[in-house]
């Protein structure tokens, strides 16, 4: 018998940001990949169709592609990135109450096919479905992970790194708080690059105007597209998958629930997050200036308030 590789199941592999998924994955071979979509014909074109880059791009993976929930049984890493995407002019709030029955049923399957999994939730309005996701399925906290600060981080680095000119790997830059566009909070205190300080080569109002462009982002993709992004979105939560899979203890910033870390409880928002083999092993605290803390307690004043919302479709 050989060794096994891990099981990734990605669920809504039918849509672009969980083709994506599947899509950065593959190219990192990060395990034996299930494709799952409630359209099962579309993911298992779209899978047949990435299995055919592996010929010339070099990755040799079985893909399973269907809508059967039991292809989930004994799911390693869940993906979830199913549910209705926003639509121009959109908020992400008012994608609350469809996405939330979407969520809910899914993770009925996660709880009953693959009870030992780590679920990855890519859904809209990300923190309120990663609260919807723990209460039905149950699991602990290190086991139920949102992907949204991965994906805001990756776009604010992006706009440091246009701004002063520098090269995007030397950019060191998180995005903490809450994955919507008002509330998510861009950390400038302890943004470097290359070692050095940000305020040390950017001016202030360069670094307000980054973070004003960050916030702003995922509503100008959309604007441009006419549909929510794909492709940074799939590769931000592929990085994660790949410090889940390999257990590679990459520190990133995820959406957890709190249980005391930053001051707060019982709440969902995105902090910095050590992944491996075990799920979220572990919380940081950073020290944030004056304005961030602010900014970061709003953002959890307003996730709470998601999450009433959606407690109330449960």
């Amino acid at each position: 018998m050989g060794l096994k590789r891990p099981k990734i199941a990605v669920i809504g592999a039918g849509g672009n940001v969980g083709a994506a998924v599947v899509q950065w994955s593959a190219l990192k071979e990060l395990g034996d990949i299930v494709s799952i979509d409630v359209k099962g014909s579309v993911a298992q074109g779209k899978g047949l169709d990435l299995a055919q880059c592996g010929p010339f791009i070099g990755f040799d993976l079985p893909f399973t592609t269907g809508e059967d929930p039991a292809l989930l049984q004994d799911s390693d890493i869940v993906v979830m990135t199913a549910g209705i995407p926003r639509k121009p002019g959109q908020t992400r709030e008012e994608l609350i109450g469809v996405n939330a029955k979407i969520v809910k049923d899914i993770c009925l399957n996660i709880k009953k096919y693959a009870p030992n999994a780590t679920l990855v939730v890519v859904s809209n309005p990300l923190d309120a479905m990663v609260f919807v996701a723990k209460q039905v399925t149950g699991f602990p906290r290190n086991r139920v992970i949102g992907s949204a600060g991965v994906l805001d981080s990756s776009r604010f680095r992006y706009n440091i790194a246009q701004a002063a000119g520098a090269s995007v790997r030397d950019v060191q830059a998180i995005v903490l708080g809450a994955h919507t566009d008002k509330d998510m909070v861009p950390i400038t205190s302890t943004a470097t690059i290359g070692g050095v300080p940000l305020h040390k080569i950017l001016k202030s109002d360069q670094i307000t105007a980054i973070v004003e462009k960050t916030k702003k982002s995922g509503a100008d993709l959309t604007a441009l597209i006419g549909t929510s992004a794909w492709l940074a979105p799939g590769s931000s939560t592929a990085t994660m998958v790949e410090s889940l899979a390999r257990n590679q203890n990459r520190v990133l910033p995820c959406s957890v629930e709190l249980q005391g870390e930053f001051g707060f409880k019982d709440t969902f928002v995105g902090v910095p997050t050590q992944l491996n083999g075990s799920g979220a092993a572990k919380i940081y605290e950073i020290d944030l200036d004056p304005k961030e803390k602010e900014a970061f307690k709003v953002s959890v004043e307003a996730n709470k308030e998601l999450m009433k919302i959606a407690g109330s479709f449960l």
